[in-house]
Order: structure tokens, then C-alpha cells, then sequence
């Protein structure tokens, strides 16, 4: 075989490559593939998105991934995208689009029950939404463990509580009146009739 025709071979051997992560470089968000005992270094990896909007996952070590090189120049080439393996296998084994993080959180859409799960009780995690105003639509709401409000509550609908209630600090006002602790009677005579209203 010639030289020329050898060197054609290897330029479309080389158009895409499949290899895994050696390492990652998050100075410059590039990565080093092993292909079969051959390191290359200095790949980018492509996004989902690089304009205005942008997005960033970075591959891990020991990813198995695919490899698009221009001219089959593998030193130019780009980690195209990720493929799943015996140490790295699927998510899942359904059609539900799934995401699950190395600490074991993952977010799940079930497709047959319409049903949203972010879950990272596993890693003991917490979910943090920052934003000028939260509102949820929905017509029943259910928090199965103790909450916290740190500012004002404001109730428009009936309330109903089913165990003991203990207030501390402040007084407790109704229409205006304190009925908290410290609150008084008018028209209070000794005896076994009923007290005033509250002052």
C-alpha cells in the first residue's frame, strides 16, 4: 500500500474514535482521551448549548465518549458525546428521561404517572431556589416533614390544625385584640359568671 494511501486510511480511521476520559483539565474545560494506548490531550467537549444561553457538564473519568476529528486529525478532534458501559451502565431501563448524579441524587420524569422526581436523599442534599417570587398552582400541597418560614405568613383560607399549637415572643392579636397571655377582661366579677369581652 502507498504512502498516500496508507495516510487516507488513517485520516478516515480517525474521523470518529471511540475512547475513554484519562483526565480532565477544568483550567482548560478539556479533557485527555485514552484511545487504546493512544493519549491525546486538549479535546473540548461539546455542550448543549454555547451562545447566550449556555450549559456546562463536564465528562468524568473513565467515560467512555465518541470522538469527531475534521480531517481526521484526532488532535483536533471534539468529544462529540458519552456512551454507556458495563462501570457507567444506563439510568434506567424504561423510556422516563433520567439524570443520576455521582452521589447518588437523581431527577426522574415518569411518563406513565405524569410525575416529576427530584430526589437527593441519598446524599443527605438540599434544593435551593433563589428568586423575587415562588408560585405554585396546584390544589393540594403536601410537606410530610417540619417547616420553617422565616418571614410573614398570610392565610386567605380556612385553617385546621390537629395537634398542640404553642406560640412564643409576640402577642396574639384577633380582629385587632390581643388574646395572647398578657391579654385582659373588662367586666370581670368574682363568682360563676362568664368574664367581659376581651379588652
Amino acid at each position: 500500500m502507498s504512502y498516500a494511501n496508507a495516510n487516507m486510511d488513517r485520516m478516515l480511521g480517525d474521523l470518529i474514535r471511540y475512547g475513554r476520559i484519562e483526565s480532565v483539565d477544568f483550567e482548560t474545560m478539556t479533557a485527555a482521551v485514552d484511545f487504546d494506548g493512544l493519549l491525546v490531550t486538549g479535546l473540548e467537549w461539546a455542550k448543549s448549548r454555547a451562545g447566550d444561553d449556555r450549559s456546562g457538564n463536564a465528562p468524568s473519568e473513565g467515560e467512555q465518549v465518541c470522538v469527531l476529528s475534521p480531517s481526521g486529525d484526532i488532535a483536533q478532534g471534539v468529544i462529540a458525546f458519552s456512551i454507556s458501559q458495563e462501570n457507567f451502565p444506563n439510568p434506567n431501563k424504561n423510556a422516563n428521561p433520567k439524570t443520576i448524579y455521582v452521589d447518588g441524587t437523581y431527577i426522574e420524569y415518569d411518563k406513565q404517572s405524569h410525575t416529576l422526581t427530584v430526589d437527593a436523599s441519598q446524599a443527605s442534599g438540599k434544593i435551593i431556589v433563589k428568586c423575587s417570587h415562588v408560585q405554585i398552582d396546584a390544589p393540594d400541597t403536601t410537606c410530610t416533614g417540619n417547616l420553617s418560614i422565616g418571614g410573614a405568613l398570610a392565610v386567605t383560607g380556612k385553617s385546621t390544625m390537629s395537634s398542640d399549637v404553642s406560640f412564643t415572643g409576640a402577642s396574639v392579636t384577633h380582629n385587632g385584640k390581643n388574646i395572647g397571655s398578657s391579654h385582659t377582661h373588662n367586666k370581670v366579677k368574682s363568682g360563676g359568671e362568664n368574664s367581659g369581652e376581651v379588652n
